[in-house]
C-alpha cells in the first residue's frame, strides 16, 4: 500500500540550525524538499568533496581476491590515490607528445634539432618536407643534396641541405615540417620513462584496492555532508529563524512532535494538497514484497495520489513471464543459479530472491503444463517421455486434458487423442476449428484464445479498480469507466470473431451501443466541458486503441511460441547426430549455444512484453500514469 504522509513545516533558530539538522538526520523519517534552490561555497565544497572521492573509487580496480589492506585510514588512501592520478596524467601526456613527435619525424633517423640548429650557424641548412610520393620533388638550388627517408602519415619525408646564406628554395609545391621541439632520442627515452612510471601507478592502484571498503565508507561520509549541506542551503532563514519543509509518513508524526517539543522547534503538521509534489513510500505485504525489486530494477513509483497495483502487478507478471520464457529447464536453471547466489549471500535483501523463486516456479509450472523441456520429443530423445505428465495415469482426466489443451499440437497417440476429442468436443462455446481433426494436428488457436482472455481479464480488474475509486470520489466520470469495461468485453469477443473464428454473440452490438453512449455521455464531466470538448470526438480514436490492447496480449503466445519453435528446430536438425558420442557431444555444444540464445530472447521479451502489458495495457486502463518518485529521507548513508 502507500504509505500517508503528512506535509510538515518546522521552524527553528538560525543559530541552532546545525544542530536541529543533525538531530532530524539522526530520526530519518522526514523526506526535505527545499524552500529555496540550494546554493552557496560550502555546498560547492561539500559536491567537490564528494566527486573527488567518487573519482577514487572508479579508479581502484575490483579486487579478484582476499587481500589483506594497508594500514591507512580510508582519507589517507583517498590522497595517495589522486596524487598517483596526477603522475599518471603526466605520463600519459608524456606519451602522447613522444608518440606525436615519433610518429611524425622517427622517419628521419635519430633527429636532433639542436644539431640542425648548430649546422646552419655554420652555412649549413637543413629542412624537412612532405609531399605525394608520386608527384615531382624539385629544388631550385641544382648542388642542394636531397635524401628521401621514407613514408610517413603526411606523405614521403625528404631532407634537402645545402650551403649558402639561405636555405634552398623548391620549384615543386611540398609541406614544410618544422624542427621538433626535442631529439628523437629524447622522445623515445620520455616515452620509455612514462610507460615505466604507468606501470609503477597500475601496480600500486591494485595494491590499494584492498582498501576499497575503506574509500567506499569515504564516500558514504563525504554523501552524506553533501546533503547535509544540500538540505541546510535549501533552507529559508532570516537573522534569527530557519524554516525546513518535507514530508513524514503520517505513522511517525508523534515522534517528531516529541523531538520538535524537546528541541524547541515550532512545528506545523498538515495534509498534503492535490498541488504537492508528494513522494511516496511503498509499504509492501508478504504477497507483494517480491515486487520490490522489480520496481527498483524499472525505475518505476506510483504517484502519492495513485493506487498501489503491486499484487496485481505481480500475479500477472509471473503469468507472463511464465509463458515467454516457458521451458521446465530453464526454470529449472534460474532456480539453481537463484539458490546459488542465495547461498553465497545470505544476509542479501530476500525481495528479490522471493520475487526470483515466484518467476521460476511459474516458468517451471508452466512448462509442465505446455509439455516444454528444451524442446525435446520422445521420437529424439525417448527418456523425455518420462518428463511429460500427461503420461501417467494417477494424473486425474480432467487435468490431463487440460494440459494437453493449452499446449500448441494435440495428443500424438491415438487412443490418448480419441479420448481427448471427445473432452473438446463437450465445450460447445468453441467454434469446430478448435477440435483438433487428428492425433498431433496444431491448435496454436487454443493458446491465443487463452491469452485473450488473460486480456480481459487483466483489463476487466484495470476498469473495475477504476470504476471504484472514481465512485468513492464521488466522479460522474464513474460511468464512463463503465463504458470501457463494456467496450473491453466487446473488443474481446470481437478479436475472438476476427483472429479465432468465435461466432459474435447477438448481444454484442447492443453492447456496444451502450458503451459508446456512456462514454460519449460521461466521459467529460459537466464542470469542465467547456475546456476539455474535444477529447469527446478523439472517443473514436481512444476506441480503436481498446481493441489493439486485447489484440496486444497475443504478443505472449508469438513471443513464448519462437523461442519452443527455435529449440524444436536445431533438435529436430541435430538428431541424426544422436547416435554416436561425438555426435552427441557436438550437438550438445550447438544446444548449448542455441539455448543460451534462447534464454537471452526469452529474458529481453520479458522486458519488453511482460513489462508492458502491465505498465501500459493495464495502466492505461487505470489511469495510472506511474508518475511518483521514491520517498528518500534526509538520514545518513549507514542508516
Amino acid at each position: 500500500m502507500i504509505t500517508p504522509m503528512k506535509k510538515v513545516t518546522i521552524i527553528c533558530l538560525d543559530s541552532e540550525r546545525k544542530a536541529s539538522l543533525e538531530t532530524l538526520r539522526s530520526m530519518g523519517i522526514m523526506h526535505v524538499t527545499p524552500l529555496k534552490n540550494p546554493t552557496g561555497n560550502a555546498l560547492n565544497s561539500a559536491r567537490n568533496d564528494m566527486n573527488r572521492v567518487q573519482k577514487v573509487l572508479e579508479t581502484l580496480p575490483d579486487v579478484k581476491k582476499k587481500a589483506e589492506g594497508s594500514s591507512l585510514n580510508g582519507e589517507a588512501v583517498v590522497e595517495e590515490v589522486q596524487k598517483l592520478l596526477q603522475v599518471r596524467k603526466r605520463a600519459e601526456d608524456d606519451i602522447s607528445e613522444a608518440n606525436n613527435g615519433l610518429m611524425r619525424y622517427e622517419v628521419f633517423g635519430n633527429l636532433d634539432p639542436d644539431s640542425v640548429r648548430a649546422l646552419e650557424s655554420r652555412g649549413v641548412f637543413v629542412r624537412l618536407y612532405a609531399s605525394e610520393a608520386k608527384k615531382a620533388f624539385e629544388v631550385e638550388d641544382k648542388e642542394a643534396l636531397v635524401i628521401p627517408f621514407g613514408e610517413s602519415g603526411e606523405g614521403l619525408c625528404r631532407a634537402v641541405i645545402n650551403r649558402g646564406e639561405s636555405p634552398a628554395k623548391l620549384s615543386t609545391p611540398a609541406t614544410v615540417l618544422p624542427l621538433p621541439a626535442h631529439s628523437i632520442s629524447h622522445y623515445r627515452t620520455l616515452k620509455e620513462n612514462a610507460e615505466k612510471k604507468l606501470a609503477l601507478v597500475e601496480n600500486r592502484l591494485s595494491e590499494l584496492a584492498a582498501d576499497k571498503k575503506k574509500v567506499q565508507d569515504c564516500l558514504k561520509e563525504a554523501s552524506d555532508a553533501y546533503t547535509f549541506e544540500e538540505t541546510s542551503a535549501g533552507m529559508l532563514s532570516s537573522n534569527l529563524l530557519a524554516a525546513i519543509q518535507g514530508f513524514c509518513p503520517a505513522l511517525r508524526v508523534k515522534e517528531l512532535e516529541t523531538t520538535a517539543k524537546a528541541s524547541g522547534w515550532a512545528l506545523r503538521v498538515e495534509d498534503p494538497t492535490d498541488e504537492d509534489n508528494v513522494p511516496t513510500l511503498l509499504t509492501y505485504s508478504k504477497v507483494s514484497r517480491p515486487m520490490q525489486m522489480l520496481y527498483d530494477i524499472i525505475g518505476i513509483a506510483p504517484g502519492y495520489h495513485e493506487v498501489d497495483v503491486s499484487s496485481v502487478f505481480l500475479v500477472f507478471f509471473s503469468i507472463f513471464f511464465a509463458m515467454i520464457v516457458g521451458d521446465v529447464a530453464y526454470g529449472l536453471l534460474f532456480l539453481a543459479i537463484t539458490l546459488y547466489v542465495r547461498k553465497k549471500n545470505p544476509n542479501s535483501k530476500s525481495s528479490g530472491f522471493s520475487f526470483m523463486y515466484l518467476m521460476c516456479g511459474a516458468t517451471i509450472v508452466w512448462g509442465i503444463f505446455n509439455g516444454s523441456f528444451l524442446g525435446l520429443k520422445p521420437e529424439w530423445a525417448g527418456w523425455s517421455y518420462y518428463l511429460d505428465f500427461t503420461n501417467y495415469a494417477w494424473l486425474p482426466e480432467p487435468v490431463r486434458h487440460a494440459m494437453q489443451w493449452i499446449r500448441t499440437s494435440a495428443p500424438t497417440d491415438p487412443q490418448v487423442f480419441e479420448s481427448y476429442k471427445a473432452w473438446v468436443q463437450d465445450f460447445k462455446i468453441f467454434p469446430e476449428s478448435f477440435v483438433p481433426g487428428e492425433a498431433g494436428a496444431s491448435q496454436m488457436t487454443h493458446v491465443q484464445f487463452f491469452c485473450f482472455c488473460l486480456a480481459v481479464v487483466h483489463l476487466t480488474i484495470a476498469h473495475v479498480w477504476n470504476i471504484i475509486i472514481r465512485f468513492k470520489r464521488k466522479d460522474s466520470t464513474f460511468m464512463a469507466q463503465v463504458g470501457w469495461l463494456l467496450c473491453c468485453w466487446f473488443m474481446f469477443m470481437l478479436a475472438n470473431n476476427m483472429v479465432l473464428g468465435f461466432a459474435l454473440p447477438g448481444f454484442a452490438i447492443p453492447l456496444f451501443v451502450v458503451a459508446a453512449v456512456l462514454l460519449v455521455l460521461f466521459s467529460v464531466p459537466p464542470s469542465r466541458l467547456k475546456q476539455d470538448w474535444i477529447s469527446i470526438p478523439m472517443l473514436a480514436l481512444n476506441i480503436v486503441n481498446s481493441f489493439t490492447d486485447v489484440i496486444s496480449y497475443i504478443r505472449l503466445f508469438a513471443v513464448g511460441m519462437s523461442g519452443a519453435a527455435i529449440a524444436e528446430a536445431f533438435n529436430g536438425m541435430l538428431s541424426p547426430l544422436f547416435g554416436s558420442f561425438v555426435g552427441v557431444f557436438g550437438a550438445a555444444v550447438i544446444l548449448l549455444f542455441v539455448h543460451g540464445l534462447n534464454i537471452a530472447l526469452a529474458l529481453m521479451g520479458v522486458a519488453v512484453h511482460a513489462v508492458r502489458l502491465n505498465t501500459l495495457e493495464f495502466s492505461n486502463g487505470l489511469d495510472l500514469q506511474w508518475s511518483g518518485y521514491a520517498f528518500s529521507p534526509f538520514s545518513k548513508n549507514k542508516n
